[in-house]
């Protein structure tokens, strides 16, 4: 087969995960649309943009490679003009970086970038942090990377790591690399800084030619100013986290109970709480709840079964809005998602989606906890990351990412929402939006656990 000219259906033959039942559906739809295909391979990538000093031009839309289900998605969005590959150690382990380098031979290695992150340990020498490239760029199956990210960095002295800087350096004289990054989600921690103070001094700082950060439009005004120290010092822009995320719960009927709402009656009695007491604090829960729908229920009968939908995409066409962010990231995990994610490419965010962005915001404005937002973190006695764990729940409920965010939220050990079932709530309005803290948190901490 010529890897230059094929179609969809291609992959579904060729794909490792090509089931009988997915193969036998797609071509169930072929049947009914002959042409579908042929329309389908239309897709392609409309706009390419500078990324900053790499003066590489970058696709407006790229590629998030976490949970990448198979390789031949990968080369299906390069077919497609995705030239903009987004990795991490981190990613499934490893197996990111391996699906992008089973990819690798149908790729030409000058046409992509291909970006690559690790989380730096307290005991990373230079030594160990080359140790790790390497095994990167074995995974990648490249003999360069485009860039290697200092990922998560949450205080501004953690990225003058000189370990890191000197191993950049010398990855570099050997060729291996070609430019350093930075990412940010914000702080875990009061002892912490933003992810604005961060990302704007590691522009300023002249070592980091490419930077991650948190961008969408209910959650702007730290993005802007990034973007604006970035566009100063010539520095490369993503866009992660570009749809908001509002985690969806059951209004609570005390005659007829949840599963979830007998879960935390169960868990709390284990706690010395009673169950009329347990009841009390759903019902309190569940009144902000039922506001909340009522609130919502216009908009919602407005744009009907729509709603998803057009809040996924017109959020990434209001990124794409904004020309000094030169790539859009977004995790397409497979064939459906960049069928719906790449016709966005090179296009306006139109009048009425402006509007209905405009009236999700008011209407959801209390309902989303803003990812890299810690102002609520000193009203916590127990220093629960709040912002990080409605992140996780939003993976799990929004992204189809259960098994990811269930492991995330097992490594904060102790400092996860259980905390939060049996407090009194000091959180209470220490929101500036509003958000019910409390009500989120116990309800993330029922996502996210087995118990």
């Amino acid at each position: 087969m010529n890897k230059n000219h094929y179609s969809r259906r291609d992959f579904f033959k060729v794909g490792s995960l090509a089931l009988a039942g997915s193969t036998l559906s797609f071509q169930n739809s072929q049947a009914m649309n002959p042409n579908q295909n042929e329309e389908k391979d239309q897709i392609k990538i409309k706009e390419y943009r500078t990324l900053g000093r790499t003066g590489f031009k970058a696709s407006d839309i790229s590629m998030g490679c976490i949970g990448i289900k198979e390789p031949n998605v990968i080369r299906y969005a390069y077919d497609h003009g995705v030239n903009y590959f987004d990795t991490a150690e981190g990613y499934g382990n490893g197996d990111s970086e391996k699906k992008i380098g089973e990819a690798m031979q149908f790729m030409e290695r000058d046409k992509i970038f291909i970006t690559t992150k690790l989380v730096l340990r307290d005991d990373d020498t230079k030594e160990k942090i080359l140790e790790r490239f390497g095994k990167c760029q074995e995974r990648l199956k490249t003999e360069h990377v485009d860039a290697l990210y200092m990922h998560s960095i949450q205080k501004i002295e953690w990225f003058d790591n000189p370990h890191f800087h000197e191993a950049v350096k010398e990855l570099k004289t050997a060729g291996r690399l070609k430019h350093a990054g930075i990412s940010s989600h914000g702080p875990r921690g009061d002892d912490l800084d933003s992810m604005e103070k961060v990302l704007c001094a590691a522009a300023e700082d002249g070592r980091f030619d490419l930077m991650l950060l948190i961008y969408n439009f209910m959650n702007k005004e730290a993005g802007e100013k990034i973007l604006e120290a970035c566009k100063k010092n010539n520095v490369g822009t993503s866009a992660m986290k570009t749809a908001p995320g509002v985690l969806k719960s059951e209004i609570f009927d005390p005659k007829n109970p949840s599963q979830e709402a007998e879960d935390y009656i169960e868990r709390v009695a284990k706690r010395g709480v009673s169950r009329e007491e347990a009841i009390k604090r759903i019902e309190r829960w569940s009144k902000g709840q039922q506001e909340d729908e009522i609130k919502t229920r216009p908009f919602l009968e407005k744009y009907g079964i729509k709603t998803e939908d057009q809040l996924f995409s017109s959020s990434i066409q209001w990124v794409l809005n904004n020309k000094d962010m030169h790539t859009t990231c977004i995790a397409m995990r497979d064939f459906d998602l960049l069928d719906k994610v790449i016709p966005l490419s090179g296009t306006k965010l139109s009048h009425s989606n402006s509007e209905f962005l405009k009236n999700y915001g008011k209407i959801f404005n209390n309902q989303y906890c803003r990812h890299a937002c810690s102002d609520c973190f000193t009203a916590c006695p127990h220093g629960i990351p709040v912002s990080t764990i409605m992140r996780y729940a939003a993976y799990y409920q929004r992204q189809g990412r259960e098994k990811l965010a269930m492991q995330k939220y097992a490594r904060l050990g102790g400092k996860d929402a259980s905390l939060c079932e049996t407090c009194d709530a000091f959180c209470l309005n220490s929101c500036p939006h509003n958000v019910n803290i409390q009500a989120n948190l116990v309800n993330a901490h029922s996502l996210l656990t087995m118990v």
